[in-house]
């Protein structure tokens, strides 16, 4: 009986174990500055619009959304977003390891694989608090409000993220009754 009870369950497993994840994540990825001798293998070149210029950074981010807890938005000066993060105790450690050994270059902040901001490095952070001043879209800001509590009102992420979840259903909406609408082809 318990064998057979075991074969019932075991097709289960497996169909549950196949099942992905439908979230999907915005990347944000803060990446110093490379060496051009170093290769393509381990770094690319990046052509920076503000100040205008050619930057070599290193492939290997050396933070990731994947680090951070929590995150607060603040509008930029160039009509953008920008936001603080908070990073947990891994990121703290690289951030600060990175502040220090990379003082005086850039560091370059990287959102859905887009260049957002070129940061120069100019002191140790020990805080655990990533600034990325410019860069962001609403929409994507909308996109953090569903993964990160917003700083100082984490017991509310849950309402946080139902309302962001419903501004983004809303404004998909709106964009597909904005799409112009298929008309029927006249008959000969």
């Amino acid at each position: 009986m318990r064998r057979f009870l075991f074969l019932l369950v075991l097709p289960l497993l497996t169909v549950h174990a196949g099942e992905k994840k439908s979230e999907t994540t915005l990347a944000v990825r803060l990446h110093a500055e490379g060496n051009p001798k170093d290769g393509e293998t381990f770094g690319t070149s990046i052509d920076l619009v503000s100040p205008p210029q050619k930057l070599y950074i290193k492939k290997v981010p050396v933070v990731t959304e994947a680090d951070f807890v929590s995150f607060f938005p603040f509008p930029a000066p160039n009509g953008t977003l920008g936001a603080y993060f908070k990073l947990d105790p891994n990121g703290t450690n690289k951030l600060e390891a990175h502040t220090v050994e990379a003082r005086g270059s850039l560091s370059l902040a990287m959102i859905a694989g887009r260049v957002a901001s070129a940061m120069r490095v100019d002191k140790k952070i020990t805080d655990g608090v990533l600034v990325i001043h410019s860069g962001f879209q609403p929409d994507e800001i909308l996109l953090l409000q569903t993964k990160f509590p917003t700083i100082g009102q984490e017991k509310n992420f849950e309402k946080q993220k139902k309302k962001a979840l419903g501004e983004i259903k809303d404004r998909k909406r709106r964009a597909e009754e904005a799409l112009p609408k298929p008309t029927a082809k006249p008959r000969k």
